[in-house]
């Protein structure tokens, strides 16, 4: 038996493939075929799990085809197709094959039962809004988190906000209006796989995001990912407001992030530095071996905070908001809010000293 696929289709489905999954565990770097009601792909990050539609044009088979995302890459590498040229894919004597431009690759079938793979497509939806949107807020909360680190879902007045905590900042973004409460955390790493992946999908296709009782839920035209959740074994203090505040400040941060580039690139290893906000002028400095250098900023303030920042994080923080932010400040905390009201960052005072 065989069917069909062109070219483009199958490089878009490698690169979704191959972005998923990640390079951490190459145990994880699999694509398997099998059939239920039509050619299915199913991959995971050891986490995440995604369930691509892509064919009804074939007839059924029994088993799995593991076929490593590597040797996929391999065979559409450097080949000088058009997008709609065609690869066939033929089922025969428990292998499958894909041919392509000379080349042929084949992977065996397993028996195995397809109940093994499938999983319960029920969930609560809880959203639906456009790939864009959904990527915007969780790359924002990801992007400057570590490996080991968790990533929040949890509710909050009937809205649905992504969340992060470090030891010394906490990042929250607002995606929408829920009515169902809850709180799970997700793997760090299989939040930036599911912002590379989907990055690459059409940003206007809408997305349906909800929940069951283990899993996040999202799903698309054609694809279905179950990402494994946990609730937070104790109360955790993620939510950022802007309450109590003795200073709010409009700040246009183009300078801040410049000072931030050279500091970036200045220090490769050694990440920390201070934010000290003045009356007057305010400063970023570091101090590395003896030796201290600073930067003058253009913003004043009516008291003096002192910040200790991460040069990477707090670039990436920034670069992901809006240029034009509101400050607020408190003896024990900066927070950063956007003009729109959907992204927060939260750093702590180490130092304050109040100005007459």
């Amino acid at each position: 038996m065989e069917g069909w696929l062109t070219y483009g289709e199958l490089k878009n489905i490698t690169k979704l493939l191959d972005a998923f999954c990640g390079s951490v565990e190459p145990s994880f770097r699999n694509a398997y075929f099998y059939y239920d009601r039509a050619l299915k792909i199913y991959a995971t990050d050891g986490c995440a799990k995604i369930y691509l539609n892509i064919t009804k044009e074939f007839l059924p088979f029994d088993g799995v085809a593991s076929v490593p995302i590597q040797y996929l890459k391999g065979i559409i590498r450097d080949t000088k197709l058009k997008d709609d040229s065609l690869v066939k894919l033929t089922v025969e004597d428990k292998l499958i094959s894909f041919e392509i431009q000379g080349i042929t690759l084949n992977s065996k079938i397993e028996k195995m039962d397809t109940k093994q793979i499938e999983v319960s497509r029920e969930f609560t939806l809880l959203s639906k809004k456009e790939i864009g949107s959904f990527l915007n807020k969780l790359d924002f909360v990801s992007a400057s988190a570590n490996e080991g680190d968790v990533i929040d879902f949890f509710t909050f007045n009937d809205n649905l906000i992504f969340g992060y905590m470090s030891n010394y900042y906490k990042l929250n973004s607002i995606y929408g209006n829920v009515r169902e409460e809850f709180h799970r955390e997700i793997p760090f790493i299989s939040a930036r796989h599911i912002v590379k992946s989907l990055n690459l999908l059409k940003k206007s296709s809408i997305l349906d995001f909800g929940i069951d009782k283990k899993d996040i839920v999202l799903r698309m035209p054609g694809i279905f990912i179950k990402i494994c959740s946990s609730m937070p074994s104790y109360n955790k203090n993620l939510l950022v407001t802007q309450k109590s505040f003795v200073e709010e400040k409009e700040i246009n941060t183009r300078e801040l992030k410049k000072v931030l580039s050279k500091l970036y690139v200045t220090f490769s290893e050694s990440n920390i530095a201070y934010l000290l906000l003045n009356k007057g002028n305010s400063y970023i400095y570091k101090e590395n071996n003896n030796s201290k250098i600073s930067f003058k900023l253009p913003y004043s303030f009516e008291n003096q905070y002192l910040i200790t920042i991460h040069i990477r994080k707090i670039r990436s923080i920034l670069s992901r908001m809006s240029e034009n932010i509101i400050f607020y400040l408190s003896p024990k905390e900066l927070v950063l809010v956007e003009k729109k009201n959907e992204k927060r960052a939260s750093f702590l005072v180490q130092e304050f000293r109040k100005l007459t």
